[in-house]
């Protein structure tokens, strides 16, 4: 059994701000083989999560804010923002998650020290990280030259985001 609370959300934030990535995550699930991954996922700001999909009809992948504000960006397949379907998880703004079907392009960009409880549905057999995930090709990988300037270009998306008129919706 897991406890959440505010002194584990601390430990995590302490451990993503001095990561390399800018991430910590703790598995909330016994191993790779459960069919519902569930974890605390916290993201300082500059952090690099390379938009991504699951391309697996069984990797739908939800989001509930605990702390901070992050945004959770949705793309084209172009690569361009979709601001429709795009929200801010802010406590502040009533949005507090987010669940993300299956095959859909997607980021996330944190605008301040925040934690998630992150679920994913993994297929029959468990996780492989081989099948895991797709990143997508318009998008330069972590650690890549041009990964930065990228990160930084999120991170304005999601802030012209956070200054739109927001519905909870």
């Amino acid at each position: 059994m897991h406890i959440i609370n505010t002194a584990l959300l601390d430990e995590l934030i302490a451990q993503a701000r001095i990561a390399p990535r800018r991430r910590a995550i703790k598995c909330l699930h016994q191993g790779d083989w459960e069919h519902a991954h569930r974890m605390l996922n916290a993201l300082t700001p500059g952090t690099y999560v390379c938009p991504h999909r699951h391309p697996n009809e069984h990797k739908g992948e939800g989001f509930i804010l605990l702390r901070g504000q992050l945004a959770v960006l949705i793309f084209d397949e172009a690569g361009q923002v979709n601001y429709g379907q795009s929200r801010l998880l802010a406590w502040e703004q009533g949005c507090l998650g987010m669940d993300i079907p299956p095959g859909v392009w997607h980021s996330l960009v944190a605008l301040t020290d925040s934690v998630i409880y992150e679920v994913k549905g993994q297929p029959n057999g468990g996780y492989s990280q081989a099948t895991d995930k797709e990143f997508a090709p318009w998008a330069p990988a972590e650690g890549a030259e041009g990964a930065a300037a990228y990160c930084r270009q999120l991170e304005a998306e999601a802030q012209r985001l956070s200054e739109q008129p927001t519905t909870a919706a």
